[in-house]
């Protein structure tokens, strides 16, 4: 059984500006956990490393970021002599480039069409990658003319690109795949990059008889990633299925916490503390508010109290306000606030459907604050 570790879309040089005055720190924490690749080869034991892509977040990186990378591959073959590179669509080869200075034992796949792969011996058995810089310039269909080899041992095929059948595809710039095209390919295991969720075989194919799996991004590039990010070990032998497993980065992961229901809750900061009980340890929430509330909430000062101790969060406030008992209240005074209020309410029974209640509901609520009223 050969165990290689299969990563993709680490984006080192990324922005992260999703995640707002959390960005720099974010950076920082996925710069981190890439130097501990080396230590996470080294306890998997594992005989090859292989990157599918978009390891940097553009083609030429600051230099800073590159002689990380450079520092961290040397580590790495110093554990594991074996490591297979292929560019993504966000850091395309480029001379000079960041591909170029890699330690030399690394192969950086640079032709543009596939051809022999590159075997070598390892302490589990021969492997035999495949690989190609994707140019649809120079040729639109790579992998149409694409053989196996009969040598014997473990083949492996290393891709970035975008399979049709995935959620986000629209084509872009990045290779166009299908399943039929990754069942052609006859591959032992199919390491894909591109697309930013873990996708073992079986989402491929129900019962794994397409050996390609997406490892997924290695941490959430921006706050509508959710769910754990990391690598992928995958054991494999020849003419078999590969089995996969996700090894979860340490960098904080985003955690989609849906419909929480806050009509109990007295103000802001008792919705803080109530979704701070669901946050799991070493996550940031991108929470969604629901519930009928005595209060119009403040989603700006929610999401400051939840950013206050998991260092970011969204919150995206799905409340209704207008037919509580206060807001009937506001709209029996003689004031401009109880004006404001009927009016209000006036333009929400009105509305078309629930979205446009929605945007009205908020104006009002921010038309309120605005008058001191909470």
């Amino acid at each position: 059984m050969m165990r290689i570790l299969h990563l993709a879309d680490v984006h080192l040089g990324a922005s992260f500006a999703s995640f707002g005055p959390y960005a720099g720190e974010r950076a920082e924490a996925v710069m981190g956990a890439f130097r501990a690749i080396p230590e996470v080869a080294r306890r998997n034991e594992v005989q090859a490393i292989l990157v599918a892509g978009d390891l940097f977040d553009s083609p030429r990186p600051e230099e800073r970021v590159a002689a990380e990378a450079r520092e961290v591959f040397r580590q790495v073959l110093e554990v594991v002599p074996h490591v297979f590179v292929v560019p993504g669509n966000h850091d395309p080869l480029v001379f000079p480039g960041p591909y170029a200075d890699l330690p030399a034992p690394v192969h950086v796949f640079s032709a543009p069409e596939p051809g022999k792969p590159v075997s070598v011996d390892t302490q589990a058995g021969p492997l035999h990658v495949y690989g190609f810089a994707y140019d649809f310039a120079h040729e639109p269909d790579p992998l149409s003319h694409f053989r196996r080899t009969d040598a014997e041992g473990v083949h492996v095929f290393l891709l970035h690109g975008a399979v049709r059948d995935a959620p986000h595809w629209t084509g872009g710039d990045s290779l166009r795949l299908s399943r039929a095209d990754l069942a052609k390919l006859d591959a032992d295991y199919v390491a894909l990059g591109d697309y930013h969720r873990f996708r073992p075989p079986t989402e491929f194919a129900a019962d794994g008889s397409i050996p390609a799996c997406y490892c997924g991004s290695f941490a959430a590039l921006d706050h509508t990633e959710a769910g754990l990010r990391g690598v992928v070990l995958a054991e494999l032998s020849p003419r078999s299925k590969p089995v996969v497993e996700l090894l979860p980065t340490d960098v904080p992961h985003v955690q989609a916490l849906t419909d929480i229901d806050v009509s109990v809750c007295a103000d802001d900061l008792e919705v803080v503390d109530k979704v701070a009980e669901l946050v799991e340890s070493g996550s940031l929430p991108v929470v969604t508010l629901s519930g009928q509330t005595e209060f119009a909430i403040d989603p700006a000062r929610v999401q400051a109290g939840l950013a206050s101790r998991f260092s970011f969060a969204r919150v995206r406030d799905q409340t209704r306000y207008y037919d509580s008992e206060k807001l009937a209240d506001l709209a029996t005074r003689d004031d401009v606030v109880g004006h404001l209020a009927r009016l209000g309410l006036d333009r929400i029974r009105g509305a078309s459907d629930d979205v446009e209640v929605g945007l009205r509901e908020r104006a009002l609520r921010k038309a309120l604050r605005a008058l001191g009223v909470t």
